[in-house]
């Protein structure tokens, strides 16, 4: 089967956030971002490569690259023992930060036991390079344009490609990511719903909050962030969106009760409160954590004994395209 490369609009990156995102490249060089900054190649010991862009069919992690809009892109891809090849099968996304690296990312992001338990596909994806750092195209085109990476094609051919080996469950298609990667996750929703049921922002923003962000679903939607995240402030600021201005486009698009259930738990000294906007459109609810105190992470601290990573996971999980399973 040859995959065929789908043409979406490029995608736009704001020129702003280049100098907030270097700030960020050199402090998180031990979480997932910051960690090469140059081809992506690296830290993924353990994996095989695939330059033919395809996987192979069976259990096991892989690097997959092929070259989509003439430039030549990876993922890693794992695949678990308990993969069903009778089924169609569950993906995550899991998109790293700026300047982060997919090998290292997916040690930091850890989601494979999950993987392994529900029998879904796991990817991280790989970005490309900005200005000599890589990154996510998480918005669409506007005057301050300084990306043309086809992040969304990148993606849609990226999943054609793994269902010629491993046929995929379309209506359960799911992303998350880490601060960039979490603006991807988010660009997903906006501009190629078609393809994501829900998503997951962990310390991320969204930087669209339009008529242009146009999801054409109701779409579950979990966010994870700080109060004292530096780097992409709760609060924003007067670049950035804030954090509550993407929980309001969500409430208003899934239409769902405007006052959440709110819980809170304490981990160690950090202090989680839960936030549960319920009864939108087709039973699709919008979830929100902060991590009082919290700083620019993918958080291992625990609410209910579930840190990001399953928070994320189980959260997404709980959806097809349609809405609640």
């Amino acid at each position: 089967m040859t995959p065929q490369t789908t043409t979406r609009p490029f995608p736009a990156w704001p020129a702003v956030l280049g100098s907030i995102f270097l700030v960020a490249c050199t402090s998180g060089a031990t979480k997932g971002e910051g960690t090469s900054g140059a081809t992506g190649t690296s830290g993924t010991t353990g994996t095989t490569g695939t330059t033919d862009g395809r996987v192979g069919g069976d259990p096991g992690t892989f690097q997959l690259t092929f070259e989509h809009n003439e430039v030549e892109r990876d993922a890693v891809v794992y695949v678990p023992e308990s993969y069903d090849p009778n089924t169609a099968v569950p993906l995550m996304l899991n998109f790293h930060g700026f300047d982060g690296e997919m090998g290292s990312y997916m040690e930091w992001a850890e989601m494979r036991p999950l993987a392994e338990r529900d029998g879904s596909i796991l990817v991280y994806p790989q970005g490309t390079l900005l200005d000599g750092s890589t990154h996510w195209n998480a918005a669409l085109p506007g005057g301050d344009n300084k990306s043309d990476a086809d992040d969304l094609g990148y993606v849609r051919e990226l999943l054609t490609r793994i269902d010629a080996d491993y046929p995929l469950d379309f209506e359960r298609i799911y992303a998350t990511g880490y601060s960039n990667g979490g603006m991807m996750a988010v660009a997903l929703a906006c501009y190629a719903s078609d393809m994501v049921a829900s998503v997951g922002m962990v310390s991320g923003v969204q930087l669209d909050t339009s008529t242009t962000c146009a999801p054409i679903h109701p779409t579950g939607v979990i966010t994870l962030h700080g109060t004292r995240d530096w780097v992409l402030p709760y609060e924003g600021s007067a670049e950035l969106n804030s954090h509550q201005s993407a929980i309001d486009f969500w409430v208003a698009h899934n239409q769902t009760d405007t006052t959440p259930t709110e819980r809170s738990d304490t981990h160690g000294s950090m202090t989680i409160q839960e936030y549960v906007y319920a009864g939108g459109t087709n039973g699709v609810s919008v979830e929100h954590y902060l991590y009082v105190g919290g700083d620019h992470e993918w958080f291992e601290e625990e609410f209910q004994g579930a840190n990001a990573s399953s928070l994320v996971w189980d959260f997404t999980h709980r959806h097809d395209i349609h809405g609640p399973r």
